[in-house]
This record gives C-alpha cells, structure tokens and sequence, in this order.
C-alpha cells in the first residue's frame, strides 16, 4: 500500500511539471511577443517597443530609444539595422480628476 501512495504522488508530480512545461512550450511556440520588455518609467528612454517573430531563427524587433526609433532584423548569423526614424509622439493618458461637490 506505501509504493502505490509513493507512486501516486510521483505521477501527481509528473503530471504537474509536465502542465507547467507544456504550457510554457505553447506560449513560446504561438505567442513569442506575449510576455515582452516594456517600459517601466523610471527615466529609462531605451525600451523594446514592438517585436515580430518571422520565423523560429529571425524576428524583427522595434527599439525606441528616446525621441529616435531603430527597426533591427534579429536572426543566428547576424543582426541589420533596417532603419532608423523619428518616433511618434506617445500619447499620455491621465486619470479624470475626481473632484467633490
């Protein structure tokens, strides 16, 4: 009776980490710009802006760096500046101000 309680928290415990890693396959295989480098504030003009995924070697990454943005082609042999223009304005959203009557 012990092994098959031993047996059954192991294949609880391989079935969890497999969920777990099989769910972590899946987003980095369909949605590779789900989770990515966003500005946090703080100062810091140099922030990954827009990445696209060409295929599993290439992704084409937009960098804003500041009042100057920098289209770059990522890939195994090398990584090319494909240009480099003046970013758009971003526009700030502010919160209504709440005032009491």
């Amino acid at each position: 009776m012990e092994y098959f309680d031993t047996g059954r928290y192991l294949a609880g415990l391989v079935f969890t980490l497999g969920l777990i890693f099989g769910l972590w396959y899946l987003i980095r295989r369909y949605a590779p710009g789900l989770v990515r480098n966003a500005p946090t504030g703080g100062g810091k003009s140099l922030y990954i802006r827009e990445v696209l995924q060409l295929d599993p070697r290439r992704r084409v990454v937009v960098i804003n760096s500041g009042k100057r943005e920098h289209i770059v082609l990522l890939g195994l042999t090398g990584d090319m500046l494909i240009e480099s223009r003046d970013a758009e304005p971003v526009e700030t959203v502010t919160a209504p101000e709440n005032k009491a009557v």
